[in-house]
């Protein structure tokens, strides 16, 4: 026990007492514990951690393994960039050098000395980098009209330690290329985007011999010529091609004559085209404003395939048949386009799970369509985005998914139109089999009327559960959740149990 002595110098020393509630506990913690904290920064503030204590001034440079480097963290004007290089300099010649480099990643954004990117790639291959992601951007330069291009080093190519690669630029080529033999040993993950004036002629075979390459995402810009891409992968899981015309008005205005305008507008025209030899490939994405010509030279194991195109006419429908006679395997599909009932193959005889985004025009006469060619769906999604021309007619046939193998089916984005109420009525109908149904609605609808007349429609079904769901901003969501009414639907003229309100 403690007496009065002790309790009186306490309570005259306040000083002491706050020195002892202000210990830095986190500076205290283990060297092992405190680089596993740094090594989640990016390097700007680890290098800032300095400033806390002598207890770490060195630290940091033992545990920067990820080293993200981005240009506008460095400067307020395109003068100042040398501020930037001068710390990635210094980064790289500080840190420990016998520890590997995780990831590597650099934003750069100049028109000029591109020789030190090359230097500092370099240092991450040396280094046995993991991943690597290099993103260069100059359109905004206020340097000379020509800028000379960037050369990916060579050694990228060989790299043993590369697993991960994301490439994006307006200025880069790839004529460093080994023309024989294998690129990347142990590349598994590439995702290349090409910039609107990038010299697209390199960088079409850089996916031409990727032994180990099992996702690749290719986003590329359809502008001035024919784009031709050569993919050999044999063991590619996953490909996801995006092609777009942004950049178009910019560019005939820059056109030399009505001539080369015109010649330029019908090069827009032709597709572009993906060699493919991937055997192993299960998974495809197609996206973007236009379609592209798929030329398989060994493609058979598709299981999920997901094609969304904005626009949609004569000249692509031929590619997009080819492309579903291709894919009609898959267990799992989305569709989103303006229109696709020309294109459909005769069967989608494994399909399971079916995503379906309507949009732009009517796309009610291939809904019952797809039901139709799809024998073994099990799950359905519908998304009414925005809908437009003819009414829904119920088709004469029913298809064979609805009677037998259709289990649920969930409907996105219902405003209580009357094109959206005849679908679900015409599904609830025919739907003999289902288990639930799920209605969700943006929140600045009241579909109070349209609920009545789904619950007061004939079922298909004996017992069915169907949720009406309000959905939430996404922003919003984490708090409010989306709120929830459901309904056991027995057969037409049997009661209807409403039961309690209820938040997911």
């Amino acid at each position: 026990m403690k007496n009065s002595g002790d309790l009186k110098l306490a309570h005259e020393d306040p000083i002491s007492q706050i020195q002892a509630v202000e210990v830095d506990r986190i500076s205290a913690l283990p060297d092992e514990i405190l680089c596993h904290i740094l090594s989640f920064l990016i390097p700007l503030y680890s290098v800032r951690t300095t400033l806390l204590s002598k207890r770490w001034n060195n630290l940091w440079t033992g545990c920067v393994t990820n080293l993200d480097f981005n240009m506008y963290d460095f400067r307020s004007s395109w003068s100042n960039y040398r501020i930037f290089v001068r710390f990635v300099d210094r980064v790289l010649a500080l840190r420990d050098s016998s520890k590997d480099i995780t990831r590597f990643r650099v934003a750069w954004a100049c028109c000029e000395d591109f020789y030190i990117i090359d230097r500092w790639i370099q240092v991450a291959v040396k280094a046995n980098v993991v991943e690597l992601d290099v993103e260069f951007c100059v359109e905004c330069c206020d340097g000379p009209s020509y800028v000379y291009p960037f050369e990916m080093p060579r050694c990228v190519y060989t790299c043993k330690s590369l697993v991960s690669l994301k490439v994006k630029s307006d200025y880069l080529t790839y004529y460093s290329l080994p023309k024989t033999g294998c690129c990347f040993p142990n590349l598994k993950f590439l995702h290349y985007i090409s910039g609107y004036d990038s010299d697209r002629a390199s960088g079409e075979n850089l996916f031409r011999s990727c032994p180990v390459l099992e996702e690749l995402t290719i986003e590329a810009h359809h502008k001035k010529r024919v784009l031709n891409f050569n993919i050999s992968a044999p063991e590619l899981r996953t490909l996801t091609t995006i092609i777009t015309q942004e950049g178009y008005e910019e560019y005939e205005c820059d056109s030399g004559s009505e001539e080369e305008a015109a010649e330029e507008e019908e090069s827009r025209k032709e597709p572009c085209n993906f060699f493919i030899n991937a055997p192993k490939l299960e998974n495809l994405c197609v996206k973007g404003e236009v379609m592209s010509k798929y030329i398989w030279e060994n493609s058979n194991s598709f299981i999920q395939a997901k094609v969304q195109l904005q626009e949609f006419n004569e000249t692509s429908a031929d590619l997009v048949a080819e492309l579903f006679d291709r894919i009609s395997s898959v267990r799992s599909m989305t569709i989103s386009a303006p229109d696709f009932e020309p294109c459909l193959p005769q069967a989608f005889s494994n399909l399971i799970k079916l995503e379906l985004v309507f949009y732009k025009r009517s796309c009610w006469k291939w809904l019952a369509e797809v039901l139709n060619i799809s024998p073994n769906l099990e799950s359905l999604v519908l998304e009414f985005a925005k809908i437009g021309g003819d009414s829904f007619q119920p088709p004469e046939f029913v298809p064979s998914c609805l009677s037998s193998q259709l289990k649920t089916i969930s409907i996105k984005g219902f405003k209580g139109t009357p094109n959206e109420i005849n679908v679900a009525k015409y599904l609830l109908s025919y739907g003999e089999v289902l288990h639930k149904v799920i209605v969700s609605s943006p929140s600045c609808f009241c579909i109070g009327d349209a609920e009545e007349k789904i619950l007061s429609f004939e079922k298909g079904s004996k017992q069915c559960q169907v949720d009406f769901i309000e959905e939430v901003d996404s922003e919003l969501s984490s708090e409010k959740g989306s709120e929830t009414r459901r309904f056991d639907l027995i057969e037409d003229g049997d009661s209807i149990e409403n039961y309690d309100s209820e938040s997911d």
